[in-house]
């Protein structure tokens, strides 16, 4: 049972819980008790929005029975068409059928649409506990042009409850196009950031221009790119490598994030390490997206294929690539599953990639990494005098978090929010 004491001042507290060690640091460790799961047992406080005091809890015997995270970064998602499925399912529930019926949704696509499919989006993150969302906008030549002014808006109006980050994705042609400046010119008040698709098969002389010109246009405006690549059963690691080449070519600084990434497992393991290195010294971020590769690539109706191409995460991170798990799509032609919920992407993702929720890599890639990849000025890793936005979780064990029946209590700057 989740047992919080409330001082007089509203936003300020105290509580004995377990962390996870790599998710805390305590600065006297002398008695610090650490379970076999590397939960450790501490009493934290927090007073006017901030840690106040975070120490071990002496009593081998008196086991806490809550788990303590920091609120959850969302490194990719698409609340623009969040909760479109049953309007426009994707029965085939291949990567060509969702992206055929993703241009259906298109023509029937309005400001107040992408507004409120948006908000509720917003509105379940927020409750079930996130801090901070990267999203993904589709963006097209003939969209309404109030789309963007009313999703700056509505950053704004969820700003004291999460910082809401944009990413245009669009075909890389329009870039190349008078509205495709435009807009990057707009989004260098907003934080924006330039997306696109690099997905084979692809003309390389063509794609490598368009390429240039998304970097050219990112360095003027002094903008980030998020590219969607690779997401891919066929010719692993081409986008990438094409990437890569444009940006040896033009030795361009431009800060890049690679989403997806998928088709590389497809490699020899020593060219995946070899990759891994270029990227990593390239600075490239990377996000591993499992739900949505699991779900839609490499699909055979008539039989139960056993590769699934997804990012590897662990030979990625091997080669001092910074790797993010984000959780892609929810509830669209995309993916049919989901609800902005970051136990379920924890709960799917982490038995599908083999990783253990006791190492400090694991937690990187769904705390650190995503906090640094939306350069928040906060990275999560609780502490004296970091913000006191938790996520405290009814259970003692990993096995509690995973299961599908949930108590949580989220609280944003020391405040129970409800």
């Amino acid at each position: 049972m989740i047992s919080i004491h409330k001082k007089i001042l509203s936003n300020s507290g105290k509580a004995e819980v377990l962390v996870p060690r790599s998710l805390c640091s305590i600065e006297n460790t002398e008695h610090l008790n650490i379970d076999v799961e590397d939960l450790c047992s501490v009493s934290i406080s927090w007073e006017n929005g901030s840690v106040s005091e975070l120490k071990p809890l002496r009593s081998k015997n008196k086991k806490p029975t809550s788990i303590l995270f920091p609120r959850f970064v969302e490194a990719h998602s698409h609340i623009d068409k969040s909760f479109t499925w049953a309007e426009f399912p994707n029965l085939k529930s291949d990567y060509y059928g969702a992206l055929s019926v993703n241009l259906k949704e298109h023509k029937t696509r309005t400001t107040e649409k992408v507004l409120e499919r948006a908000e509720r989006s917003l509105k379940l993150a927020i409750k079930n506990g996130y801090r901070a969302i990267r999203t993904h906008i589709d963006t097209y030549e003939n969209q309404e042009i109030d789309t963007w002014l009313e999703l700056f808006k509505l950053q704004n109006k969820y700003s004291s409850e999460l910082k809401l980050q944009f990413v245009a994705l669009a075909p890389l042609e329009f870039w190349d196009t008078d509205k495709g400046e435009t807009l990057a010119k707009r989004f260098s008040s907003h934080e924006g950031i330039l997306g696109g698709v690099v997905v084979p098969p692809f003309n390389k002389k063509i794609t490598r221009k368009l390429l240039s010109n998304l970097l050219f246009l990112a360095e003027k405006y002094k903008l980030e790119i998020d590219l969607h690549i690779d997401e891919s059963i066929i010719k692993p690691g081409a986008g990438i490598r094409l990437l890569l080449e444009t940006i040896d070519k033009l030795n361009s600084k431009v800060p890049i994030t690679c989403s997806h990434l998928s088709s590389i497992l497809y490699l020899k393991e020593s060219e995946i390490l070899n990759l891994g290195e270029k990227i990593a010294e390239k600075n490239i971020k990377v996000i591993a997206l499992p739900l949505t590769n699991f779900w839609l690539l490499n699909r055979n109706n008539k039989i139960t294929p056993l590769k699934r191409p997804v990012a590897p995460v662990k030979q990625l991170q091997k080669s001092l690539v910074d790797v993010s798990i984000g959780s892609d799509n929810v509830q669209d032609p995309w993916y049919p599953f989901g609800n902005f919920d970051p136990f379920y992407m924890m709960s799917c993702s982490i038995p599908m990639l083999q990783l253990s929720p006791w190492e400090r890599m694991t937690l990187s890639s769904i705390f650190f990494a995503p906090s640094r990849l939306l350069n928040l000025s906060w990275d999560g890793l609780i502490k004296k005098g970091c913000p006191a936005d938790f996520v405290i979780l009814d259970a003692d064990k990993w096995g509690d978090v995973f299961s599908s029946n949930l108590k949580r209590k989220v609280f944003i700057r020391g405040d129970l929010y409800s």
